[in-house]
């Protein structure tokens, strides 16, 4: 079997996709690039679900660069997801360091740019079981961009996977290519897993044109193998990652989000599920600058609202899996 098949043999699918065994709640926030504000998001929950229950742990795996750290007014910090990576510390857990917020730990995200090169194929097998098996209620982990397998993984690894994007042409197009990217991830793994060498092929020479569908594939391969094709249709129609619109200026860029997912339920088959948008505000920047957390200076903003009315729909949606 291939090498970057994320199980051991021993679960009826890919162990990436296995629920642990003390049910907990996982979410990943990630967006197609930087700028779309997934880390104020990303933190902005996390703050949230503290004040509210407690026991959050936020593991910061941006691997490019790691800023949630200051989202939350952590000035320092002894210890670093690097630690454990590098065998510096031996769980993950101890890594974790307290917050300036009530019932939230972080894991601090890596500023030595020599991790993002050694964290590979085993290691992050390590550190996805390490995540898993965190005694905690509630994990939040803030992504990376791109479409490294890293940053694919982290974000599969959510129930659900959050995608956040901005009323702009360039974030909305790699939001997308995010988003294909992730789906292809789960096809193969999926292939690879129940031994499909053929449709592996198949969907590398498929996707190589840009313009090919996720849909157009699955359809391509129906009256090949219609029972290869009805596995791997069940496997995406689970996968049902969260979207937030960020940034969102008028009405115009509020309703851009159902459209878009109404294009990816069309093309790439998934339902992505359009959970809110977050007005602009100008002070989220000052926040940042002044380590303030914005949630806990403006909590009656129309911005903190309406974080608090996604963060409800999210917490209705894990409560599915």
């Amino acid at each position: 079997m291939h090498q970057d098949i994320l199980t051991d043999g021993r679960e009826e699918k890919p162990a990436l996709f296995t629920v642990p065994k003390e049910r907990k709640t996982i979410w990943a926030v990630g967006g197609g690039k930087g700028g779309t504000g997934k880390s104020f998001i990303a933190s902005s929950l996390g703050i949230l679900l503290a004040s509210e229950q407690g026991d959050v742990t936020m593991i910061d795996a941006d691997l490019g660069g790691p800023n949630l750290h200051t989202l939350l007014a952590v000035r320092e910090a002894d210890r670093d997801i690097g630690d454990f990576v590098s065998g510096k510390i031996p769980s993950l857990r101890e890594t974790a360091i307290p917050t300036p917020i009530a019932g939230l730990k972080l894991v601090k995200g890596s500023e030595n740019f020599l991790f993002m090169a050694n964290l590979n194929h085993l290691k992050k097998l390590k550190l996805i079981r390490q995540i898993k098996s965190l005694e905690t209620r509630t994990i939040i982990i803030d992504v990376g961009t791109g479409s490294s397998f890293n940053t694919l993984d982290f974000f599969l690894l959510a129930n659900p996977g959050i995608l956040v994007v901005t009323p702009e042409p360039t974030s909305i197009e790699n939001a997308y290519h995010f988003l294909k990217s992730c789906i292809v991830r789960v096809l193969k793994l999926y292939m690879e897993f129940y031994k499909m060498q053929d449709l592996v092929r198949h969907i590398a020479d498929h996707m190589e044109n840009n313009s090919n569908s996720i849909r157009s594939f699955i359809n391509a391969i129906v009256s090949h193998d219609a029972g290869s094709a009805h596995l791997l249709y069940k496997a995406l129609k689970v996968l049902r990652p969260a979207l937030v619109m960020n940034k969102a200026r008028d009405e115009r860029d509020v309703l851009l989000g159902r459209s878009i997912a109404d294009v990816v339920r069309k093309y790439l088959v998934v339902e992505l599920d359009y959970v809110g948008a977050v007005p602009q505000d100008e002070r989220v920047h000052d926040c940042v600058k002044y380590f303030k957390p914005y949630l806990r200076e403006y909590p009656d903003s129309p911005t903190s609202r309406s974080i608090r009315e996604i963060a409800g729909r999210l917490k209705s949606r894990s409560s599915l899996y």
